[in-house]
């Protein structure tokens, strides 16, 4: 089996997610599982085959999106 390997930085793998956004692969698991059980909260992704990716302005979108009160920092 081919190895999928990403080249661009606008998508994330897995274990990319977990190192940039702290988000470990289990929680992954289960935030992706929200999206079959149509709950709104889901996490963002891309399947192709059997792999993942993220790509990383929904991820962030996705977070602005998540926040409730706090403060939104602006760069």
């Amino acid at each position: 089996m081919t190895k999928f390997k990403i080249t661009s930085k606008d998508y994330l793998n897995p274990t990319q997610l977990q190192e940039e956004f702290g988000f470990t692969i289990q929680m992954q698991n289960i935030m992706r599982m929200r999206k079959n059980q149509g709950q709104f909260h889901s996490l963002p992704f891309i399947k192709i085959g059997k792999v993942i990716l993220y790509k990383r302005s929904e991820i962030e979108s996705w977070l602005d999106r998540q926040m409730s009160g706090g403060i939104k920092c602006v760069e």
